[in-house]
């Protein structure tokens, strides 16, 4: 098996880096004639995977947290070879997307399980937007856009600069109550397959999936990578105590039930903001688009071993 790997090689840091290099040990003993290529700026994995999509490869592997990871699927879907098979190296801050699969810790038995693991086909997520002069946008996503608090919490875990004391989901995890207690809601509406379900003042509105995020916070458990519908959560708590409570809960789903969060399985989702000056996006750990948006659910669009 050929095998092409697009490699971040600042995703997760120090600790990314400490887990490259047992995994490059383990891939080279079951793939030796594995080829690296590292990315070197932001955009650079889409840019590689495009290309590496109409190489003479078997996979891509992708080494890194939950933005390259998106950056990869993207260009690959963009490319005139979407496709392509991809795996997965779990290196990075967040490595969410990653959670839906059960995949071996261990490097040795990650290389066989990918070696062996036959090929399948799961959903990805297809973004429209427009940018500042009115022009279209599109971008593929693989785990969960969203809109509000997420935002803001992404915008200060990724802010350049910042020393990274803190990584993994502890970082996550303290961005996000400070993010909470500096909150004040946002105004948007939400439009699921065509129908409005909210209008108004809300925390947040997460389109999955996948079903976690912001470091191991299980979102929308309801979520199913392979079943060709996206799960929408909508989260209209718009008091500081009720948002760190539900805070608590998240990563074991305990905000299930909460009588101000609502679930909707949908194909098409639109967010539109009532004050576009209060409109912070997520996208797979990265904010690559500003302003509303449509998303669609692309059914059995990526093509992984996992």
């Amino acid at each position: 098996m050929r095998i092409a790997v697009v490699r971040n090689p600042v995703a997760g840091g120090r600790s990314g880096r400490k887990q490259w290099t047992p995994l490059l040990a383990a891939f080279r003993a079951r793939f030796p004639d594995l080829e690296i290529h590292e990315s070197r700026s932001g955009g650079d994995a889409r840019k590689l995977s495009r290309e590496l999509a109409l190489g003479p490869y078997d996979l891509v592997l992708v080494a890194g947290g939950d933005g390259t990871i998106s950056d990869v699927v993207d260009g690959v879907l963009g490319s005139s070879r979407p496709d392509m098979p991809l795996a997965f190296l779990p290196i990075g801050t967040g490595c969410d997307f990653i959670r839906n699969f059960n995949l071996p810790t261990d490097p040795m038995a990650l290389a066989e399980h990918i070696a062996s693991a036959p090929l399948r086909r799961i959903d990805a997520g297809l973004l429209i937007s427009r940018d500042a002069a009115g022009t279209e946008q599109r971008r593929h996503f693989v785990n969960i856009t969203s809109v509000g608090i997420s935002g803001e919490v992404i915008d200060a875990v990724n802010a350049p600069g910042r020393a990274r004391i803190l990584n993994g989901p502890l970082r996550f995890l303290v961005h996000s109550a400070l993010a909470i207690l500096r909150y004040s809601p946002y105004d948007f509406e939400v439009l699921v397959d065509g129908m409005l379900v909210h209008q108004g003042r809300l925390a947040l509105v997460a389109i999955a999936n996948g079903g976690w995020f912001g470091g191991g916070m299980h979102i929308t458990p309801g979520a199913d990578v392979a079943d060709g519908m996206f799960e929408v959560a909508v989260m209209r708590e718009e008091k500081v105590i009720g948002l760190l409570k539900l805070l608590a809960r998240l990563h074991k789903a305990g905000h299930v039930g909460h009588p101000l969060l609502s679930f909707h399985k949908a194909r098409r989702v639109e967010v539109r903001p009532r004050d576009p000056s209060r409109f912070p996006v997520d996208v797979d750990g990265e904010a690559p688009i500003r302003g509303g948006f449509v998303a669609e659910i692309l059914p059995g669009a990526l093509t992984v071993r996992t």
